[in-house]
């Protein structure tokens, strides 16, 4: 039993690390190098398994299920060489003659090793155990074991081979990579000897921890890194974007937004209206008085002058809201909250202003409001319509005031 010891601590200690590789994963999902990766280390687990229940069933004097492990614990063995010999091949992306060569010698070491346990069915030239059940090693045995060390041995040296040629985390992990076989070398070459302790189980068990934090984890963290500096560049696109698009929507003259702008808010607001979304606003329309008697009088950078006065005039009273200018003349603000709330109010203290100005000869503008009505209006543009209507009615009694024209 104290044999197992060494196999259910490399399998407690395999499932913490590779948790994410026992986890069910899409066919599709991840490259031929992770796949590769997972099934290798799925075979490790399973010689953990079979090496432990070795130990359990040797302290049992079971003879039939030893017979049994053992088997399954050879074809374990051999999976896992077959398997790490195409993963390192897979992971240095080498596709000489000689990385050909690695993956077919590992093939022909695997099924020489299945061959020789279907033979031990009938002589017992892989191992046999006695009457009383101990083990007794076969010449096959250890020819497997020289094939596994060689195979090792050219992996190992291939590896470190493309490392010394390589800069940078890369050239660290594919050395790691070459000295997870010097390590199974070592603890294979110590198995040759001693068939009897849970070397070949200890040399896995030291090689993977190695694999898992010079490999996977610099792997995981050099992603994360990558992903992180994606994270930024397209932070950097979005305010890049965000910047374009509040100058697409910027009016160049007055700063308030665009008639570009209007249109996609009010097209936001069509659809809850339609959706039943939405029920209080107002749509305030205004025009700039005498905007081209000054223009034709005084000249266009006069005009640009009255209408950034009359701009002003419109942001102060309307500052809870979005202010459009459609071009010319014409603004457009659309009220919520606290604007829509206090909308009379705010169009009184507007059109007192706008006589106060009248009679000081400054900028005049006419508004017109009217509500969204709910259930009658099927968009912002049939408000619209109503408030404009307003605005022509509230211009024409300015000009009876005294204002100028267009």
């Amino acid at each position: 039993m104290t044999y197992s010891i060494i196999g259910l601590l490399a399998i407690a200690i395999h499932l913490i690390l590779n948790y994410e590789v026992f986890q069910p994963q899409n066919k599709k999902d991840g490259s031929e190098v992770k796949r590769s990766f997972r099934y290798f280390m799925l075979a490790v687990f399973a010689y953990y398994v079979t090496d432990a229940l070795w130990g359990v069933f040797n302290g049992l004097q079971a003879v039939k299920l030893l017979y049994a492990d053992t088997v399954v614990y050879y074809v374990a063995m051999a999976s896992s060489v077959l398997l790490w010999t195409r993963y390192v091949i897979l992971y240095l992306e080498e596709k000489s003659v000689f990385g050909t060569f690695l993956i077919h010698a590992g093939r022909a070491i695997f099924w020489f090793q299945v061959a020789g346990l279907i033979v031990n069915l009938f002589w017992p030239v892989y191992f046999t155990f006695d009457e009383a059940g101990a083990y007794h090693a076969g010449g096959i045995r250890y020819v497997a074991l020289i094939l596994q060390i060689l195979v090792f041995l050219l992996t190992s040296a291939q590896t470190l081979y493309i490392a010394g040629k390589t800069t940078g985390t890369k050239k660290r992990r594919f050395q790691t990579v070459g000295f997870f076989g010097i390590i199974m070398i070592v603890t294979i070459t110590a198995q040759y000897f001693y068939p009897l302790l849970p070397l070949y189980a200890l040399g896995y068990l030291l090689g993977c921890c190695l694999i898992h934090k010079f490999v996977v984890e610099d792997e995981r963290k050099e992603y994360l890194q990558k992903l992180e500096e994606l994270l930024q560049i397209q932070q950097q696109q979005e305010v890049e974007i965000g910047s374009a698009k509040q100058l697409a929507y910027k009016d160049p003259l007055t700063g308030v937004k665009n008639k570009r702008a209007c249109e996609d808010y009010e097209a936001e607001l069509d659809a809850k209206i339609k959706e039943g979304l939405i029920r209080d606003f107002a749509v305030v329309s205004l025009d700039v008085n005498g905007l081209k008697m000054t223009n034709d009088t005084y000249g266009h950078k006069a005009g640009d002058e009255l209408l950034i006065s009359a701009c002003r005039i419109i942001c102060r009273h309307f500052s809870h809201s979005p202010v459009f200018r459609f071009g010319g003349d014409e603004f457009e603000v659309i009220l919520q909250g606290q604007d829509y709330e206090n909308r009379h109010a705010i169009a009184a203290a507007f059109n007192r202003e706008a006589e106060q100005n009248l009679a000081e000869g400054k900028a005049v503008v006419s508004l017109g409001m009217a509500d969204f009505i709910p259930g009658q209006d099927a968009d912002v543009d049939t408000v619209f319509e109503r408030a404009d209507a307003e605005m022509y009615v509230r211009k024409n009694v300015l000009m009876r005031m005294g204002a100028g024209g267009r």
